[in-house]
């Protein structure tokens, strides 16, 4: 399975010859092409939390929680996977409401006991750890990778229009060249990534995409 290092792997198949940038740099672009895709394809999470007898839930506690990324899909409450049938939350019964502390999911008429369960589904991002397994499914697994490449590319163009006060024309020259060769491979390599996922570069995330996250204890994964 991927890791980081499969990910700074495929940039150097991706972007070959001598690069003065180091491989922290292609860790960056790494982490802008899983960000990016988070945003077009994201992991969808089914997590089971206890009921406590109240109506407030923080959705800080749930594992994979994201501030700013993350969306409740559907609540469902009571859980009861032995029913063919899920009870699956009215929209209008249950709001995000704001506190002090943090953001919680509010039941509006219903306070789960403390044997009961509440299942809520909901958006978290992609991972790509240095070890452990990446997130993204071995279907975007190459597009995810080109558009790393592309990210990383775009550093390179950023390095060679700025080292470009050599006193020896022909340098000042040959770097303005790499610049633009890089710029344009870095336009190429991204155009691989979002005709792979069927948007354009600058315009929304398509909607329903979902993409499965491998499943771990007493979590539940959901996939399209």
């Amino acid at each position: 399975m991927s890791n980081l290092t499969t990910y700074v792997a495929a940039i150097d198949q991706f972007v070959q010859g001598t690069i003065p940038l180091a491989t922290a740099d292609k860790n960056l672009a790494v982490a802008q092409a899983v960000k990016t895709h988070s945003r077009h394809k994201p992991v969808v999470v089914v997590e089971d939390v206890d009921g406590d007898g109240g109506f407030d839930y923080a959705l800080d506690d749930l594992d994979d929680w994201s501030d700013g990324f993350s969306v409740v899909r559907q609540v469902e409450y009571p859980v009861d996977d032995d029913d063919e049938t899920a009870d699956i939350v009215d929209d209008d019964n249950w709001t995000i409401y704001a506190k002090p502390d943090g953001e919680v999911l509010r039941f509006l008429y219903a306070t789960p006991d403390a044997d009961e369960d509440v299942r809520i589904t909901y958006t978290a991002m992609h991972e790509c750890p240095a070890s452990g397994t990446c997130t993204v499914s071995g279907y975007d697994e190459e597009a995810v990778q080109a558009l790393a490449a592309g990210f990383f590319c775009e550093m390179l163009a950023t390095y060679f229009s700025q080292d470009q006060d050599s006193t020896i024309a022909a340098d000042s020259v040959d770097h303005s060249s790499k610049a633009k060769n890089y710029a344009a491979r870095a336009k190429a390599l991204k155009k691989i990534y979002f005709d792979h996922v069927g948007v354009k570069p600058d315009g929304p995330a398509p909607a329903g995409f979902t993409v499965a996250k491998a499943p771990e204890t007493d979590r539940v994964r959901l996939s399209h």
